[in-house]
């Protein structure tokens, strides 16, 4: 009986032990299914105001993204939401904490890294951003934006000689990125090496052939870079290809002017006479005719289109610079000194105005004149276009 008893209070306290033990796990497991929904919750919420975030509403997200720190501190995608809207709103210094935040709870984070990257360089610390930037690149080695990111920013510090080293490595690695070609040009037209970003943008064009934005670069690269011809070529056809007749327009500007600089006056010719019958009533374009025309050696064609632009703009002291010039050179000396007295009163034109009416009055036999003239146009100081036209055309004669 005694150990029938003593078998039952064992029995007992093991059933009132196992009870306890599934209470508490009953317990516990409801407190972590609790944890595990709230956490749940919270990311549902994330990826909604994530959504809210692309389409713009940036109160609306930034507002969900601190709901969701309260209750979770630790909650790594709320830190790189706040993140993103402060760089999309320009706040860079409060983005940064954010993100610094994001990447000390989640370090193997390649957007992350890059983001505070980003927002370092916005806030002019290179060398933090170069830092995340590097970090980025470690986690995703091809991802061309971070590489990108690198190199602008090692050019950003003026070290050129590792943006170049850097970048070729990547272009021997990448060798039909088109971006990275692009990237590259821009860093050695930013070191003045305008000739080494040409070869580039046309590497990159060989495989965007049709990106008219790259062909535009490419021009813009050539002029930079002194290459007239060549220039004026692209902006051919980027003139070719265009349907904006305002952009056309632009081109077509840009080509009379790479042909004047190549010293093909009467293309440019050709190109202004396009313009002015467009718009008859642009006086600079007028001048700027006649400046092709007077580089032609049709000093008539020019005074017709000094005339013009006086027309237009009665006071324009460029325009009588132009027929001045004109004038001069078809050997109409008393007309000229008219049209130089008349540029001299603008203090822009008194130079070059004041040393061709010299020159005219040396012609005539006026000595006094001429050293009155002179003095005058050494109490100014300015360049002319029309200055270095006469001289080349004085030279050639």
């Amino acid at each position: 009986m005694k150990k029938n008893t003593k078998i039952i209070i064992i029995f007992v306290a093991v059933s009132l032990i196992i009870t306890a033990n599934c209470q508490g796990g009953h317990k516990q497991k409801k407190q972590e299914m609790k944890a595990k929904w709230q956490k749940t919750s919270l990311e549902m919420k994330l990826s909604a105001a994530m959504g809210q975030f692309d389409s713009g509403q940036y109160n609306e997200a930034e507002a969900v993204a601190k709901e969701c720190i309260n209750p979770d501190f630790n909650l790594p995608d709320a830190h790189l939401l706040l993140g993103k809207v402060g760089i999309a709103r320009g706040d860079f210094s409060g983005a940064r904490s954010s993100l610094e935040t994001y990447i000390n709870l989640k370090q193997s984070s390649d957007e992350g890294w890059f983001l505070l990257g980003l927002s370092c360089e916005r806030l002019n610390d290179n060398a933090s951003a170069l830092k995340g930037y590097q970090k980025a690149l470690e986690l995703s080695p091809d991802n061309i934006d971070y590489i990108v990111a690198v190199g602008r920013v090692y050019a950003a510090q003026n070290d050129f000689v590792s943006a170049e080293k850097f970048y070729l490595e990547k272009i021997a690695a990448n060798p039909v990125d088109a971006d990275l070609r692009v990237a590259a040009a821009r860093m050695y037209l930013a070191n003045k090496q305008s000739e080494k970003a040409v070869q580039l943008y046309e590497q990159a064009r060989l495989t965007r052939p049709d990106d008219m934005e790259l062909l535009e670069a490419l021009g813009s690269c050539c002029i930079l870079a002194g290459d007239w011809r060549k220039a004026g070529d692209i902006y051919k056809q980027l003139y070719q290809r265009c349907t904006d007749s305002a952009k056309k327009n632009g081109y077509l500007e840009t080509m009379a002017f790479t042909a004047t600089e190549a010293g093909d006056y009467r293309l440019a010719m050709k190109y202004y006479s396009h313009l002015t019958a467009q718009d008859k009533t642009n006086a600079q374009m007028w001048v700027l005719m006649g400046q092709a025309a007077l580089g032609a050696d049709l000093p008539q064609q020019a005074i017709i289109c000094s005339k013009k632009a006086i027309a237009l703009k009665p006071d324009m002291a460029e325009a009588y610079l132009l027929s001045g010039s004109a004038n001069y050179k078809s050997g109409s000396y008393s007309q000229a000194i008219d049209d130089f007295h008349r540029a001299a009163v603008d203090s822009a034109c008194a130079h070059f105005a004041w040393l061709m009416a010299a020159r005219c009055y040396e012609r005539m036999g006026y000595v006094a004149q001429a050293k009155a003239a002179y003095e005058k146009a050494a109490q100014y100081s300015g360049d002319s276009e029309l200055q270095k036209l006469l001289v080349k055309s004085e030279r050639e004669g």
